[in-house]
């Protein structure tokens, strides 16, 4: 604006000089208007800016990973005489980093009349995007001037990641691992009396603390209790998420660690816990995964993600959110993706 308003002030003095040399009628009316034109065009720029507004109007809920994204804007035009000249300033970039690219628009709004303005954007990371509509530039007739208004409107795109399958395998111990749980197996059997599985006849290596003496004596025959497996989360995920060392494309890769890991141990029928530090709440946020909806809603939820700074909170509020419970195995997924079974780096995970 300055340099408009200098180049404007110069043009102004050559004419003044060019009227001084040759006192012509054309010079003098070109003269005049110069100097009138300033106070016209704030005139019209005060006017507009009360006509004109901008905001952004449908956004997609959640997109992939280098797929495009459309994004509408609007403006509208209230004035019944001007038409409206104007530039948006759009800026595009993930909430928990500090690069953002900007986008220009600019155009001629008709009087009386609204525009949707569209246009497309890529994400080569994944996580939770930010779409922000910060200004918007009015411009008067010529288009020599302008007036900056401020807009804040906002929206947010979840950058998905792909749930594919990975390499893993599910041992013993953690198949036959019982955790603490209010849901049962209704697909087989375990020991936990807290819940019977079936009543079914007895047989030769059965123990006999297990028969059902009530039964017995109603059906004359010897009948033995067998009692339910728990349906508990037996292996932890632990997502890592420190400042130090943050970034968009490492939150990317944890995400799709992420989603790798749990769709696997699903399609494995392996009941599982994720969990990470949510510094903002002094808590730790814990989700239960035992079906794709489940990874799914984890996923969206973890787009949402903030990196903490507080690493003694974060491990005195870790030992009581977990303090009586037990894993099969614990799983790390550090800030880069990276990923550890009980603090060891496998080829093969081995849970």
């Amino acid at each position: 604006m300055i340099r408009r308003t200098l180049g404007y002030a110069a043009a102004v003095l050559v004419t003044g000089y060019l009227f001084l040399m040759y006192d012509t009628p054309a010079l003098s009316a070109a003269l005049v208007l110069e100097i009138l034109y300033p106070f016209v065009s704030v005139a019209c720029l005060h006017n507009m800016s009360a006509r004109l507004t901008a905001g952004i109007g449908k956004v997609p809920a959640m997109g992939e990973k280098n797929q495009k994204i459309r994004v509408k804007l609007w403006v509208n035009n209230t004035s019944r005489i001007w038409n409206g000249k104007y530039e948006l300033r759009v800026k595009i970039g993930g909430r928990n980093s500090g690069q953002m690219m900007v986008k220009k628009m600019s155009g001629m709004l008709e009087p009386g009349r609204k525009k949707a303005l569209p246009f497309y954007f890529t994400s080569e990371y994944c996580g939770s995007m930010e779409v922000a509509l910060v200004g918007m530039k009015i411009f008067d007739f010529f288009g020599m001037f302008y007036r900056t208004i401020p807009v804040a409107d906002k929206a947010y795109v979840g950058i998905m990641p792909r749930t594919g399958l990975m390499p893993l395998e599910i041992t013993r111990r953690t198949r036959e691992f019982l955790a603490d749980a209010d849901e049962y197996s209704v697909e087989k059997s375990g020991d936990d009396p807290a819940e019977i599985y079936q009543v079914r006849e007895y047989r030769p290596w059965d123990s006999v603390h297990d028969i059902h003496w009530k039964l017995t004596a109603k059906e004359d025959a010897l009948m033995v209790k067998e009692y339910s497996f728990p349906l508990g989360c037996v292996v932890l995920v632990w997502m890592e998420y420190p400042k130090k060392a943050q970034s968009s494309e490492g939150f990317s890769k944890m995400l799709e660690s992420a989603a790798s890991l749990c769709m696997t141990l699903v399609e494995e029928k392996c009941i599982h816990m994720a969990a990470w530090f949510e510094e903002k709440n002094m808590r730790i946020v814990k989700w239960k995964v035992s079906s794709e909806e489940t990874v799914h809603g984890l996923l969206w939820r973890m787009l949402d993600m903030e990196p903490y700074t507080d690493d003694s909170m974060r491990k005195a509020c870790y030992e009581d959110a977990f303090r009586g419970e037990h894993f099969s195995s614990i799983v790390n997924i550090d800030g880069q993706g990276g990923i550890t079974v009980n603090g060891e780096k496998q080829e093969l995970l081995q849970l």
